[in-house]
């Protein structure tokens, strides 16, 4: 789990960085980031795979390369840019609008050749095996609907402190540090947490406290942040609290996957976590009217859709137990489904 909460201070530690890159040359800021991050990768990252004892395996799960899907992985490129896209055009142009329609209409028309083509496919980019489990879909769909609220909170509180709070984009990417510190204290106790209440209840108390931070901001996130200590910072804790519990318990879902689809399962998961990001953003948009500075009521409006989202992510939660795993030998290869359903 260290690695996901890692990855989940990383990313609630961004709009921090992000406002104090606004406040400077922001272009300098990314380049030496990207550049410092290509030799840590080639210095940290192992050169080898994992160290295995006694008879090496052979079959399926060692040994045997996959075979590239292209062609999948540009259908549901293609499926979630084109819903993306047409919330955004709604946003700007109207729901009737042409181009909305349009980019809905591609959507669904990729749907029906994706569905075939994994079918068929030996190696699919998303296989349907994956999801005979309930656990492993549970998770999928509970990232989906996390990480649609994920981006929402901190985008629709940014124009609240830069326009109607009037602060600066210095100041208002330093009033979210609360909610990467708490992310960063919870994740590195969130090995010791899951362990005493179990993981299915750790992720539901997540979800709950994901979707609790932006109904606290409903009522008193109007005014001029006099009362941002009291109105806002239990709500930046509370996501926090959030971020670090849920994360670590639902991306553990691929380690129930036999070796040979941990990589895979892996990647549906970052699939729905980058998906649902995208998702959650052209969402906001279409909520906020796409304004540069929403009013009040339309960030309320996306603190409402936050909570749903985040409720229901809580909901996915109560389906997933990521303690069972089944001997990788029971699937002997045959691309049957190697886990045990609970």
């Amino acid at each position: 789990m260290s690695a996901v909460a890692a990855s989940a201070v990383a990313a609630s530690a961004g709009p921090v960085a992000g406002g104090l890159l606004a406040a400077s040359d922001w272009r300098r800021g990314q380049s030496p980031a990207v550049l410092l991050a290509w030799p840590a990768g080639l210095r940290l990252l192992p050169r080898t795979g994992p160290v295995r004892t006694g008879p090496v395996p052979t079959g399926p799960v060692y040994g045997e390369r996959r075979r590239l899907d292209p062609l999948g992985t540009l259908l549901v490129l293609l499926g979630t840019g084109c819903l993306t896209t047409a919330c955004v055009e709604a946003a700007d142009r109207g729901c009737g609008a042409p181009a909305t329609l349009g980019f809905l209409a591609v959507d669904l028309v990729m749907g029906a050749p994706a569905v075939a083509h994994v079918r068929r496919h030996p190696d699919p980019a998303v296989d349907p095996v994956l999801f005979r489990t309930r656990a492993f879909t549970a998770a999928t769909l509970g990232l989906r609907s996390y990480f649609l609220a994920y981006a929402a909170p901190i985008l629709a509180a940014t124009p609240l402190f830069t326009g109607a709070w009037g602060r600066s984009s210095a100041r208002a990417g330093l009033s979210v540090t609360p909610w990467p510190l708490t992310v960063l204290v919870v994740s590195m106790l969130s090995g010791r947490i899951v362990r005493a209440p179990g993981e299915r209840t750790t992720a539901v108390v997540g979800g709950l406290c994901f979707a609790a931070g932006p109904v606290w901001w409903l009522l008193p996130a109007g005014g001029d942040g006099a009362h941002y200590a009291v109105g806002f910072i239990p709500g930046l804790v509370l996501t926090g609290v959030g971020v670090g519990l849920y994360q670590p318990v639902m991306f553990s879902a691929a380690g129930l996957l036999p070796a040979r689809q941990l990589s895979l399962g892996s990647g549906v998961l970052m699939m729905s976590r980058q998906g649902g990001s995208a998702l959650g953003v052209a969402a906001l948009v279409v909520i906020t009217g796409g304004a540069a500075r929403p009013g009040l009521d339309a960030l309320r409006a996306g603190w409402v859709f936050t909570a749903v989202t985040a409720a229901l992510a809580a909901v996915a939660g109560a389906a997933v137990r990521t303690g069972v795993r089944a001997d990788p030998g029971e699937s002997g290869g045959s691309g049957t489904d190697p886990l045990r359903h609970h």
